[in-house]
Parts: C-alpha cells; sequence; structure tokens
C-alpha cells in the first residue's frame, strides 16, 4: 500500500518550503538552509531518494548538526551532503525524530496533578522519557518557583507563562509507576542517544538546548523504563503494566501527528476504550474530536486534552499556557 503521509507524498521542494515557514520563527538558519534545498535540484534528488516518511525535513537537518555538516546555505552543504550521503542515508534509516521535550511538563504536570493521586504515567512516544519524570523537575509559572516531589536541590527548572488558574500543583504531582512506549527507545544514559537528541534541537534555540541537557542529566540518574513497541497495536503493553492502586494516564506529546489519520482515530478509539485517563498535547489538527473546539490564540499552539476535552491551549514547547 501506497504511504500517503504528507512526509512521503509530497515533492522535497514543496516539503522543504512548508518546513521553511515552520522554522522561521525560532531559527532562521534552518529556514534559510530549507529554502536553498527547495531550490537546489541536486539536494532535491538525494532526498527524494530517502523512503516514505524518512523524507521528512528534520531528520536530514538533525543530520546535518549529528555529523558536523555545514550549517548554513550554500555549496559547501550541498557538496558535503553528496560526498557524505552514504552515512547520511544510513543515519536517516536508523533514527527517527523523536525530539524529546521537558519543557512541556510544565504544562502537563499540573494536569497530572489534578486527577487522584498518585497516578501510572504511561508515554506514547517516549524516546528517553524525559515526560517521563515531571516529579524531577522544578517549575517557575510566571517566577513562582514550585518544586517536584522527588526534584532534586539544582533539578532543572521548566520556565512557564501562565494564563488562568492552574489545575494542580507539581508539588502534589506522585508517580506510583512511569513507563514508556517507543518506536526506537532512547537512553537518557546514553551519550550517543543524547548527541541524537542534541541534534534535533534547531539552530538558535539555544535555550531549549540547555534545557534538554539538564534534562538528560536528570533523567539518567534512574533512566525510566521504554519499550519498544508502536502505537496503537502495541498499547496493551503499557496497560498490562498498570499496578492497583494508581490511577492510569496515557500521555503523549506531538507524538500523533507521526501517523496516518486513520492510525490516529484507531488509537484514540484504543485509549477511550482502556478505561484510562487521557493526557494528549498535539497540534490544533492532530486529534479529530479536539479540532475547533479551543479558541486559536493567533501563534503557534498546542491544544491540551484531558479525556478528550480540550482543557488548555499552549506553547508547542511549554514556554506557555492558557488554562481554559
Amino acid at each position: 500500500m501506497q504511504d500517503t503521509h504528507f512526509y512521503a507524498a509530497t515533492p522535497i521542494p514543496e516539503l522543504y518550503r512548508w518546513f521553511a515557514g515552520e522554522a522561521a520563527p525560532t531559527s532562521p538558519i534552518w529556514e534559510d538552509v530549507c529554502l536553498y534545498i527547495a531550490d537546489h535540484a541536486g539536494l532535491a534528488e538525494l532526498l527524494d531518494s530517502l523512503p516514505g516518511r524518512k523524507r521528512q525535513p528534520n531528520l536530514f537537518l538533525a543530520a546535518i548538526r549529528y555529523l558536523g555538516g555545514p550549517v548554513s546555505p550554500g555549496e559547501p552543504l550541498a557538496s558535503w551532503a553528496r560526498d557524505n550521503w552514504g552515512e547520511i542515508r544510513a543515519l536517516i534509516l536508523s533514527r527517527a525524530t523523536q525530539t524529546n521535550e521537558p519543557g512541556r511538563t510544565a504544562v502537563v504536570a499540573p494536569l497530572l496533578a489534578s486527577l487522584p493521586q498518585p497516578v501510572a504515567l504511561l508515554e506514547v512516544g517516549a524516546s528517553a522519557g524525559l515526560c517521563l519524570i515531571p516529579d524531577r523537575y522544578r517549575y517557575s509559572f510566571d517566577g513562582e518557583l514550585v518544586a517536584g516531589i522527588n526534584a532534586a536541590p539544582d533539578a532543572p527548572v521548566m520556565q512557564c507563562r501562565v494564563e488562568g488558574e492552574l489545575p494542580g500543583s507539581p508539588s502534589e504531582l506522585r508517580i506510583a509507576s512511569r513507563l514508556g512506549l517507543d518506536l526506537n527507545p532512547l537512553n537518557a544514559a546514553d551519550p550517543d542517544d543524547a548527541r541524537w537528541l542534541r541534534a534535533l534541537v534547531w539552530p538558535g534555540e539555544e535555550e531549549r538546548e540547555q534545557r534538554l541537557m539538564a534534562a538528560l542529566g536528570a533523567a539518567a540518574v534512574d533512566p525510566p523504563t521504554v519499550l519498544g513497541g508502536s502505537a496503537p497495536a502495541d498499547l496493551r503493553l503499557l496497560l498490562d503494566a498498570i499496578p492497583d492502586g494508581a490511577t492510569p494516564v496515557i500521555l503523549h506529546s506531538a507524538t500523533l501527528a507521526y501517523l496516518a489519520r486513520p492510525d490516529r482515530d484507531a488509537f484514540v478509539d484504543a485509549v477511550r476504550g482502556a478505561g484510562v485517563r487521557w493526557v494528549s498535547f498535539e497540534g490544533p489538527t492532530v486529534v479529530t474530536s479536539l479540532k475547533g473546539r479551543a479558541p486559536d490564540p493567533g501563534l503557534p499552539h498546542f491544544i491540551v486534552g484531558l479525556d478528550g476535552d480540550p482543557v488548555a491551549v499552549a506553547s508547542p514547547h511549554g514556554g506557555w499556557v492558557r488554562w481554559l
């Protein structure tokens, strides 16, 4: 069956022009690189040889950073890509976009804290599990510092501007168990996995990269368990591990966009039928049942859902949230 996903079906020039617009607000460097690629027939031909969803721009861009290629538009980039295409292709085929953004916990942790405690936290698309340890971070909500119950004195601080009332306090979040599911599990304590995650951060986002490295350090002390598997097919691996006496919560952030629409809807149906609480943090058109059900703040945002109802709009990386 032909892959009809956007990354697989869109011509390379169009794909990279689109991604240039995505990168523009925070990474003008990647914006310029993407526009250069879109107009370069030789690079487009190379990238078009990648299979299916491996044509995703973020994979090639991360490969540039990971392998030490030129991070600016121009012939040196094109020559580097041609000369190193075998290594670049092998890396792209073996890796995936697994941007593990711990800043999102500033939005997720208060919501988790509002549920009956303790919770059994089950994350789909967990990467290295940095969003599985919200109790190990500290949070600054409009300058007010709140520490998670298991946060070290020097734990990373997740900054968040808040509109509306927080549904709960991260200081009251108790996690009885944590378990992740990912097609390609990463380990926060593995230097090469950390290198890949760092490469996925866009040039110009230095604060985000520093936050990532601090969170990797916090997770590496006791890395969360992340099982290999896909959603929705292997959701049972998480559900079978729920302990007694805890509120089970399925969590996913910036994950379902990588599934075709029928698989997204099948995942939602599976979660709804599992008898668990459900926290989603996805783009405004990703979860079918949430489309058009939250106000548009007029800037890039995600919709935060609880059990299929919109409860907040927020920055894709957790830097601000508007509780509804």
